[in-house]
């Protein structure tokens, strides 16, 4: 399989051709699944928000194959060919930047700007906009962002991290299908994957509020540190104190459960590897579990540790066309 290739199924501009079958590759040879998922850790270690500062690619690159393949580290290929990929991200960074440029040079008036990002799944991404916003995206999630001479705006599908530019003249919000999420100075996440049954906004800092999707009428305004859980079903919100850093663990690379039960893990388990869980029976989706777990550990090494620390079992049905089906009983 190609550094190319690779490096466009980290970057999410792969087709579904390529990704289909480059997973297929992954899932029939061990050695290429942890290569592929020791790779991805360096992607999102070079690419989440908060990169590390002396992070050597190359060196780290040739690392991993001494580790995996055993290989001397003579004439190992550079990462150049490797990120290849993330020259298409950069490539709109730079796009954005220029266009920030146009819009934002003193003497210059705003014009109407729309640009649309996505993550594909297993994979994070980052970008920044015209007036300097920061936005994560978390795996399977897409944001179109449109600004005119009076707003800015976001509609969100999945999840994201905002570190909002302020600017008085200019408000910004987030838009789902529920709810307006409206910046005060702020930098917060919010989570709206349609098919989850609520939506949520953590404020990390500063201030933000919460406004009805239907005619914008104000529900409330968010502290640092508070959670709001809208219920879809029962359209309700609720305000509840929790740990960010729980919350945003996703843009270091980590799963980070605290008594969560198993039904709420392998929802998050299923968002970034794309996978489906099925139960034998309904007493097991409510145990609970307490664990960090790098994003960038393989499915089957997270589906082993379940079977080791509670003797569950588990079973996967492979799909070519569709997602792998994974069953969690008591039994075997």
């Amino acid at each position: 399989m190609s550094d190319e290739l690779l490096s466009k199924i980290l970057s999410g501009t792969a087709s579904e051709e390529e990704k289909r079958a480059y997973y297929e590759e992954v899932a029939t040879d061990e050695s290429f699944q942890e290569e592929f998922y020791q790779t991805k850790s360096l992607w999102v270690r070079a690419t989440a928000g908060r990169k590390e500062p002396k992070l050597n690619l190359d060196e780290e690159y040739r690392n991993l194959k001494e580790k995996v393949s055993g290989m001397k580290k003579n004439g190992i290929r550079s990462l150049t060919r490797i990120w290849i990929g993330r020259a298409a991200m950069v490539t709109v960074l730079l796009s954005v930047g220029w266009l920030a440029h146009q819009f934002w040079s003193p003497g210059k008036q705003r014009v109407d700007f729309t640009q649309q990002f996505a993550s594909s799944i297993g994979s994070i991404s980052q970008m920044t906009l015209p007036d300097g916003t920061q936005i994560w995206l978390n795996s399977g999630s897409k944001v179109v962002y449109h600004e005119t001479s009076k707003e800015r705006n976001v509609q969100l599908v999945g999840e994201a991290c905002f570190d909002v530019a302020h600017d008085e003249e200019h408000p910004f919000s987030v838009q789902t299908e529920n709810m307006v999420v409206r910046d005060l100075g702020t930098r917060f996440n919010v989570r709206a994957y349609p098919n989850d049954e609520v939506t949520e906004t953590t404020l990390i800092e500063g201030s933000a509020e919460i406004l009805s999707g239907n005619n914008l009428k104000r529900i409330c305004e968010l502290k640092p540190g508070e959670l709001a859980v809208y219920d879809k079903a029962r359209k309700r919100m609720s305000i509840q104190e929790i740990d960010p850093s729980t919350i945003v663990a996703w843009m270091d690379g980590k799963f980070v459960f605290r008594n969560e039960k198993l039904v709420d893990i392998c929802d998050e388990l299923e968002k970034w590897y794309g996978v489906r869980f099925r139960f034998g029976d309904d007493v097991i989706k409510d145990y609970r579990y307490t664990a960090n777990i790098k994003r960038t550990t393989s499915i089957s090494y997270v589906l082993k540790m379940l079977n080791i620390t509670t003797h569950l079992h588990y079973s996967i049905k492979e799909n070519k066309m569709e997602p792998d089906i994974i069953t969690i009983s008591t039994e075997k």
